[in-house]
């Protein structure tokens, strides 16, 4: 017994893995990955109108003019890698002349009693939404000024008014500290982003038990097998197969990103990526400072554990689950049909993540955290995010090793009845009766 299941396991593994598709699609894979951290390089290496100067033409009927041009050199903040040009145009024709057949931009600014001023916003051609944006919102800061400016408010009190508050964060409690409270942001933050190649592998997951074990159904081998190995060892052999191939391929995915950050690395020399200007707005190095001062590294300890375990048990809950309703069914169509409410209930978690942001403390989620299939996608992103305890984690646990457990006793009698039916016939009524039997 221990033998053939071994033997059915590792064969399972190996049939896999020297598939020729799997060879193909992991290359892929590999380069969709590498392209994805790279994408910026690649995008700037095809070229486009992306990084032209920006050329902003303003004819001044205000005497605005230093005001308004020293807020709109902050619209290059809003776009990548442009330069804003400002140049100030005497007439308002000639402008129009110059911008005609160009990407250049002509604001013609003019007196407003009820407003401070009015802009005409003149292009040749239609111009992006962001840059469009960014230029608005200059101009609107701009106004603000002016308008404070020739309220006759004191220098003094109008500097009170354009500095930012100072907020000190406090806490009654003597064990929280701001620290904790933004790491647990950060760690939250970073939790979706674990979670999504999780939902990934349980569709693989899924879909690959079931195609599995169809085909071996379809092609009448399944008979074979099952004449010469129980039906308890040949459905664990395919759980265990599946979920080490399902391991491994994480494996790769993250070893794949490893391969995009170092081709980043080698390949980036001077100027500025769309990495480093993104991290030009996060300090990395106070992050990191903040999670360790946060107290929440001393906490990983057993929060990651924890969260492995939950995976686990998870990962076991799908694949067999994934068995089971294969083993129902005659053709891979009928598998696809079954498995979309399974996959359904994977998305859901992965949805409440967003909706626990919009509401925080909400009941219905930290319920709904600790069920099963569920659990898996919402309860790391809200244990990390202090909105759930441990203890809600380790109810999810034993929910889900509680479901497992059913599915090993009573999915595995499911099994040995639908394993060898080819017909629909009287089905369900063969898997209860199979169900009842001790």
């Amino acid at each position: 017994m221990e033998n053939k299941f071994k033997f059915l396991t590792k064969y399972s593994l190996m049939k896999k893995l020297k598939n020729k598709w799997f060879l193909i699609a992991n290359i892929i894979v590999l380069i969709i990955i590498v392209g994805l951290v790279n994408i910026d390089q690649i995008v700037n290496f095809f070229g486009g109108d992306f990084n032209d100067d920006v050329k902003i033409r303003v004819v001044d009927n205000t005497g605005y003019y230093e005001e308004v041009k020293s807020n709109l050199k902050n619209v290059s903040s809003y776009l990548t890698d442009s330069k804003v040009i400002i140049t100030k145009e005497k007439n308002k024709d000639d402008a129009k002349r110059k911008i005609k057949g160009k990407d250049d931009i002509l604001l013609i600014i003019d007196k407003d009693k009820e407003n401070v001023f009015k802009v005409s916003f003149i292009t040749d051609s239609y111009v992006d939404t962001i840059k469009y944006q960014a230029i608005i919102a200059s101009l609107n800061t701009a106004k603000q000024n002016i308008a404070l400016k020739n309220s006759n408010i004191d220098q003094n009190e109008l500097a009170k008014i354009s500095k930012e508050v100072s907020v000190e964060r406090l806490f009654l409690n003597e064990d929280k500290t701001k620290d904790e409270e933004s790491s647990r942001t950060i760690l939250s933050a970073l939790s979706m982003i674990i979670v999504l190649p999780c939902f990934m592998l349980i569709v693989f997951l899924v879909q690959m038990i079931g195609a599995e074990i169809n085909e071996e159904k379809s092609t009448r081998g399944m008979e074979i097998i099952i004449g010469n190995v129980s039906a308890k060892a040949h459905f664990f052999s395919k759980v265990v197969a599946s979920n080490i191939f399902v391991l491994l391929q994480g494996f790769l995915l993250i070893a794949y990103a490893g391969v995009g950050l170092l081709v980043r690395k080698l390949t980036t020399s001077g100027g500025t990526s769309l990495v480093q200007d993104v991290a030009s707005q996060f300090d990395l190095d106070e992050i990191i400072s903040v999670i360790q001062n946060g107290g929440i590294i001393d906490k990983l300890g057993y929060i990651i554990p924890l969260i492995v375990i939950l995976f686990v048990l998870s990962f076991l809950a799908y694949s067999l689950l994934a068995g089971i309703l294969a083993s129902i069914t005659t053709n891979m169509e009928n598998f696809q049909q079954l498995q979309t409410p399974l996959l359904v209930i994977s998305v859901i978690g992965y949805y409440l993540i967003f909706l626990s942001a919009a509401f925080p403390g909400s009941l219905f989620i930290k319920i709904v955290a600790c069920i099963p299939l569920v659990s898996i996608s919402l309860a790391p992103s809200l244990l990390l995010s202090g909105e759930i305890g441990i203890s809600v984690v380790i109810i999810g646990i034993i929910l889900v090793a509680l479901l497992d457990y059913i599915l090993i006793k009573y999915g595995l009698k499911i099994y040995k009845v639908g394993i060898l039916n080819y017909s629909e016939t009287n089905l369900w009524k063969k898997m209860f009766k199979a169900v009842k039997e001790k």
